[in-house]
């Protein structure tokens, strides 16, 4: 993982500017974010701005911020990152496994000592009928849709299949794996974990964690 800007910024500050990290905020993602803040801050335009072209980068970007504090929470220092052959990140000689998912103006991200899969989509999200046909099982409304695409897409991540998976034929009712769905009038998730373990909901308003 690396940083690679486009253009050159020289800066001299009146007084001096010194830069002091601990421990946990090392590492190629605690360095990614910090030095992207730094460089945000010296350019005329902000790079972490909403932008269609740029908004599965953008989201991917907070998604790992978020793991990042959420393991501080946890008082686990950030390994490093790597990427499976399909695609599924994991952390580098560790016991720790996480995933994440962005949707919009929700972002979920999940930490366990069992592999596991997370996904989250709004309520309005459509899902058409071709998508349906091709992924989905029975003829339902768009919320049951969601429903059963949350479902199965966790399940998919945990298993690091993503579609690799033949979604039509996964029935989700024949699985045992410990799975956690919840839902509001603004999104779903849904959580697979490949072990008995209790789960502990938090949410992060950018600053501090929730119970």
């Amino acid at each position: 993982l690396g940083i690679v800007l486009s253009n050159e910024v020289k800066y001299k500050s009146d007084p001096e500017v010194d830069f002091k990290f601990n421990g946990k905020q090392a590492g190629p993602s605690g360095g990614l974010m910090i030095s992207l803040s730094i460089y945000n801050k010296l350019v005329k335009e902000d790079i972490i701005k909403y932008n269609v072209d740029l908004k599965d980068e953008r989201e991917s970007l907070i998604a790992r911020y978020i793991l990042i504090k959420m393991l501080d929470y946890f008082d686990i220092e950030t390994p490093n990152i790597i990427i499976s052959k399909n695609g599924k990140p994991y952390f580098e000689d560790s016991n720790i496994f996480f995933n994440y998912s962005h949707s919009k103006k929700y972002i979920a991200c999940g930490i366990s000592n069992y592999e596991l899969g997370i996904d989250i989509e709004e309520t309005d999200r459509i899902i058409s009928d071709n998508l349906s046909k091709k992924y989905l099982n029975g003829v339902i409304d768009n919320k049951k849709r969601i429903e059963q695409w949350v479902k199965k897409e966790a399940y998919s991540k945990m298993k690091g299949l993503g579609l690799l998976i033949d979604f039509k034929k996964l029935n989700l009712d024949e699985l045992s794996i410990n799975n956690k769905f919840a839902e509001n009038k603004d999104y779903m998730y849904s959580i697979f974990c490949n072990g008995d373990v209790i789960f502990k909901e938090l949410r992060f308003d950018g600053a501090k964690w929730y119970e």
